[in-house]
């Protein structure tokens, strides 16, 4: 199967410099990929979402998969596979020009989606703080054969440092190893940040300040987290998390000997007994 672009699409394309930016910082920031009239649609559905609308778009193992729901008030709102069950984010995470830009920056001739985070920032406050701690999603990916993994990070709306954008540690993906003492759920940057291994290397902050339907895409061993939203309004966004042509199933033992597990090890089909991470209904193909 050959995908193709339009003219105009084409012209949205990372350049063979920003290639080389990515693979050299861990990250990189698209022009506007996403129409108004797109991401307007996208903050409908997620909406009806977190109202508790549900479309029956997916047929899945399990979709009973936990995430915030109402009783938990006002906190930072993480909610995996929201695309399976919602029609405008459904259409909005299999964008074939996202799927096109993640294998040019990786190298990948195929791109599977693996998962998406639909995500709430609520304005900051001295009793509940909301930051998204410092991480790399290959930390959670274990299970993965491939480190080439790539997330594309989408607002909903115009977003900058007041609004505790999603914020990068420069080149950190050339760093050892940091997938184990870092934390998406811990508000502690400061303290997160004493963990990490740098083999010497700077920090560097690298904050992504986008506008409205800019996407920001970062490699799956790059260090990255958010701080307060201290903005009037809560900071609304999606995570289009993909699998490079190389990604299978990998059998991981965590230190004290339990076997790693992902979500889409009970969502996807089975061959020989493992999850088969080229399942089309949970893993389509975004851009070959």
């Amino acid at each position: 199967m050959t995908m193709r672009l339009t003219d105009e699409q084409l012209a949205l394309m990372p350049s063979d410099d920003d290639v080389k930016f990515y693979r050299e910082h861990g990250y990189y920031l698209s022009k506007k990929i996403y129409s108004d009239e797109q991401i307007e649609s996208a903050l409908r559905g997620a909406d009806r979402f977190y109202k508790g609308e549900r479309d029956d778009l997916v047929k899945a193992q399990d979709k009973f998969i936990p995430g915030w729901n109402a009783s938990q008030g006002d906190v930072l709102r993480k909610n995996d596979y929201s695309s399976f069950q919602n029609r405008e984010l459904f259409n909005f995470v299999r964008n074939p020009l996202v799927g096109a830009i993640a294998a040019k920056l990786s190298g990948s001739p195929t791109i599977r989606l693996w998962h998406d985070q639909l995500l709430w920032k609520p304005i900051d406050r001295p009793d509940k703080k909301a930051n998204v701690g410092w991480h790399t999603d290959r930390g959670y990916w274990k299970t993965c054969t491939s480190t080439n993994l790539i997330t594309a990070w989408v607002p909903f709306h115009d977003c900058d440092e007041a609004m505790g954008t999603i914020t990068m540690i420069d080149g950190s993906h050339k760093w050892p190893d940091n997938t184990e003492k870092l934390d998406f759920f811990s508000s502690d940057l400061e303290g997160l940040e004493k963990n990490f291994n740098t083999g010497g290397n700077p920090i560097i902050k690298a904050p992504a300040n986008l506008k409205k339907g800019c996407v920001s895409f970062h490699h799956c061993l790059t260090i990255h987290g958010s701080g307060p939203n201290r903005s009037d309004k809560p900071r609304r966004s999606i995570a289009i998390h993909m699998q490079d042509e190389t990604n299978r199933y990998l059998e991981y033992r965590r230190g004290d000997g339990s076997l790693a597990m992902h979500w889409n090890d009970r969502l996807c089909r089975k061959i020989d007994g493992r999850p088969d991470y080229t399942d089309p209904n949970v893993c389509p193909v975004l851009w070959e």
